[in-house]
């Protein structure tokens, strides 16, 4: 491990969301540690408001949540919610490492890699410390997408300032939010997409994917997964969306016949992706 490795490594987990949210490390722990039934007191930011005295369902079940703008504006009723949780949900990088390191064989100078429906982009975060430690100088188009919330927004700026701060000057960054009824197209060809942990929260995954698809360079690679929480035949569990599930064997289907599993040179079949539906996996289109 060479010493920009060891030093970007250090960096403390709760680092940015100290520096953001004025809050202490004890504090960012406590406020993203899942428990049932809690109601933190969430700080606000300059990009939102506090949130307080609610449970995670409490949030969701505070109106209808039958079109796509009841279901997105959830995500900025919740406030600085999912940046604590997910800041402490992704402290241990290693997992991330790991589907990130799946990426490098495929990353070339003016690649356009993109994180879908974001979140705190811990997969960005993760492949800019590595190119702050071994190719600072890369040419790269890096985009993130999700809702208009506060996790985006967080993102966006985290994302600013470790550019800044590791002079990854040859870094291009977007952001393009995602609409209510509408799907967002890119300036340049995709090369790799990232979509994690998020198709069970989108009103349809065969349309993201597509979409995905759609833009994605020949030979563009995919890291996706489709989790699931909860049994097929339940009703909408928060935002995990009944509308999602049923499209499951299509997406399915969908990605055994436009992609290449990556993995040891074996394909997978639809049967046994719904085995294991929560794995994650990488994909190279045919």
């Amino acid at each position: 491990m060479t010493e920009n490795e060891v030093r970007l490594r250090n960096i403390p987990w709760y680092k940015d969301l100290v520096d953001y949210f004025n809050v202490s490390p004890e504090q960012a722990l406590e406020l993203g540690t899942r428990k049932p039934n809690r109601k933190p007191d969430l700080p606000g930011s300059k990009t939102c408001e506090p949130v307080s005295g609610l449970t995670h369902e409490d949030i969701w079940e505070a109106r209808e949540r039958k079109t796509q703008e009841d279901i997105f504006s959830f995500y900025q009723e919740q406030g600085s919610w999912s940046c604590f949780r997910q800041v402490v949900r992704h402290a241990d990088e290693n997992l991330i490492r790991q589907h990130i390191s799946a990426t490098l064989p495929f990353l070339k100078a003016g690649f356009h890699f993109v994180e879908y429906g974001c979140g705190v982009a811990p997969y960005t975060i993760t492949l800019l410390k590595f190119l702050a430690a071994n190719v600072p100088k890369i040419d790269l188009t890096i985009s993130i997408s999700d809702v208009e919330c506060e996790h985006l927004r967080f993102a966006e700026w985290r994302i600013k300032r470790m550019i800044e701060e590791q002079g990854l000057v040859n870094i291009k960054f977007n952001v393009e939010t995602i609409l209510p009824n509408e799907l967002p197209k890119y300036e340049k060809e995709i090369n790799h997409f990232i979509i994690f942990e998020v198709l069970e929260h989108v009103p349809s995954p065969i349309n993201a994917i597509t979409n995905a698809y759609e833009q994605l360079a020949e030979d563009g690679t995919v890291v996706e997964n489709f989790i699931l929480h909860v049994d097929e035949e339940a009703e909408d569990d928060g935002p995990d969306l009944m509308s999602a599930r049923l499209e499951r064997t299509k997406y399915y289907e969908f990605l055994v016949e436009k992609f290449d599993f990556l993995k040891d040179g074996n394909l997978e079949t639809t049967e046994h992706l719904k085995q294991f539906p929560n794995n994650t996996r990488t994909w190279k289109k045919k």
